[in-house]
């Protein structure tokens, strides 16, 4: 398995199928709310797992510190850490590390990108269904939960030191 930054319109393409299938298909997200104008932002980073044979098994985004509406929706997160988002990983590829691969890849860019004196502080808003996943790679759920398109979300913190 590898994990790769997208750098062309064809893997970001590959990402939103992706997004597409887990979100929208499998989990009942309006399809007008899956991609969003972040998506496009060039500060935004996704990245895709693939298999050796290239078959892609999930993808996930890396959003820069921001001041948007995005932060006003959730008023617990800290507009000056990056955010990670849009974690998803195929059906089949659940259970294969992918998830932890995809985290780790993101995790490393928000240090490069946004980090200061070696460390960084992550954020991400996750489903309480993967709140599991997530505790198990150090994040620490904070504030009250809330619902994303009729789902249960919490957001979560990491510092990520080098």
């Amino acid at each position: 398995m590898r994990v790769e930054v997208v750098g062309s319109t064809a893997q970001l393409d590959e990402a939103m199928r992706v997004r597409f299938a887990v979100f929208v298909d499998e989990q009942g997200v309006s399809p007008d709310m899956e991609r969003d104008d972040l998506d496009d932002d060039p500060r935004t980073v996704h990245v895709l797992a693939r298999r050796d044979d290239g078959v892609v098994l999930g993808t996930g985004r890396l959003l820069a510190p921001h001041t948007d509406a995005f932060h006003a929706d959730h008023g617990a997160m800290d507009p000056a850490n990056p955010h990670i988002g849009r974690l998803a990983v195929t059906a089949e590829a659940r259970g294969t590390g992918a998830g932890r691969a995809l985290m780790d890849a993101l995790e490393a860019q928000a240090l490069a990108r946004h980090g200061a004196g070696g460390r960084v502080r992550v954020e991400l808003s996750a489903q309480d269904q993967a709140m599991p996943f997530y505790a198990r790679l150090g994040y620490v759920a904070h504030g009250e939960g809330y619902l994303d398109e009729g789902i249960p979300h919490h957001d979560a913190y990491k510092d990520v030191v080098a």
